[in-house]
């Protein structure tokens, strides 16, 4: 199957699995066209099939763990659904190449700053990788948060659970590489400034290690702007 069909058959078994439970907030934030780092929360294995088919544009190609890439048919479907491996908790320099090429080229590239699924369903501490691409690429960066994924899909389950599902799309921003004195934003700034704007798009009971709005707010002026 193509790219645009199995996006399609995604939303058409998301939408007819989960009627009455499923919404999609904020699409009109998702910029149409020109490159785009798209980074949603992670909490469920239900996440990186559900963003691409329910994100309005038909270009986006996601970063997926390159334990999926070792052959067969898993791989086959990886490749269809426009993903392509980075080995996690490293620094790939090939995934890192590949992301941004596409940049480059126009495309959107979806990444999780957190690096992987956390499983208490709650936000963790990112890994440097997501700020260190959002300014090094100058691309802008769309939040995404995601409720109750993590209840649809548990880890272990075998069929999804009719259960509330929101995909909420932030409005996209720019990650700077100096503060407005002049001093030096670290990767890993950058990549907890975007783990601040997907918490402010989650209930409290989700946001984890980024609750304390205020305070991170505060620690972080000045290291995103709108675009």
């Amino acid at each position: 199957m193509t790219y645009p069909a199995l996006r399609w058959f995604m939303r058409v078994i998301t939408r007819t699995y989960l009627i009455g439970l499923f919404r999609v907030v904020g699409a009109e934030n998702v910029p149409r066209k020109g490159p785009l780092i798209i980074c949603p929360s992670h909490s469920a294995t239900l996440d990186p099939p559900m963003v691409p088919a329910f994100t309005p544009r038909s270009d986006t190609w996601s970063m997926a763990k390159s334990e999926y890439f070792r052959g067969g048919i898993i791989e086959f479907f990886f490749h269809q659904y426009h993903s392509f491996p980075v080995v996690r908790h490293s620094a790939d320099r090939i995934a890192v190449r590949r992301s941004f090429d596409l940049l480059r080229g126009g495309s959107a590239l979806i990444m999780y700053p957190e690096g992987t699924r956390v499983e208490s369903g709650v936000l963790a501490t990112p890994e440097p990788g997501a700020g260190f691409i959002a300014q090094k690429s100058a691309c802008p960066v769309l939040p995404v948060g995601l409720t109750g994924t993590r209840e649809c899909l548990p880890k272990g389950a075998h069929w999804p659970r009719r259960t509330p599902v929101t995909i909420t799309f932030g409005k996209p921003f720019l990650v700077a590489s100096k503060r407005p004195d002049g001093a030096r934003i670290s990767h890993q700034e950058a990549a907890d400034a975007i783990m601040l704007e997907i918490a402010e798009l989650l209930p409290t009971h989700q946001r984890g290690a980024f609750s304390d709005l205020h305070s991170l707010r505060q620690r972080l002026a000045g290291v995103t702007q709108p675009v």
